[in-house]
């Protein structure tokens, strides 16, 4: 059986992510609460001490969240594998589909094509555009 669930875009185990929550709780909330009548007793506004105990709650919000982000790291497993040029074509056919040609890239502005080609897509783009009928540009 498996305890694994998934928040946010992460996949997380659900007894860690009960045991971030109670951090959250176990930290935030006492040190909101020394701080409100830590700052009710020195100050005579009470909205300026409710409003200064706020901040240290929301400090200790941030220093459980750090505690459980080093205590409880997500279960994912990330994985690489080499595109070929077919699964490209088909991201590309897929982003037509949905949101018309890609256009001939040598229109493109000059430091648009230089990135492209550093990321070697631009003789994608451009056998797109040909095989779509276009004339490409030079």
């Amino acid at each position: 059986m498996s305890n694994l669930l998934e928040i946010w875009g992460d996949t997380v185990d659900s007894r860690h992510t009960l045991g971030a929550i109670a951090l959250g709780v176990g930290i935030a909330t006492p040190l909101y609460l020394v701080a409100d009548l830590f700052f009710s007793r020195g100050s005579g506004d009470d909205s300026l001490s409710g409003s200064y105990a706020l901040l240290v709650g929301l400090a200790g919000c941030l220093i459980a969240g750090f505690v459980g982000a080093r205590l409880f790291a997500p279960k994912r497993v990330v994985t690489e594998q080499q595109s070929s040029r077919e699964g490209r074509s088909e991201a590309m056919d897929a982003i037509e589909a949905e949101y018309g040609p890609l256009g001939d890239p040598g229109e493109l502005p000059g430091p648009v094509q230089d990135e492209i080609r550093a990321l070697g897509l631009y003789e994608d783009l451009r056998a797109q555009h040909e095989r779509r009928g276009g004339t490409v540009a030079e």
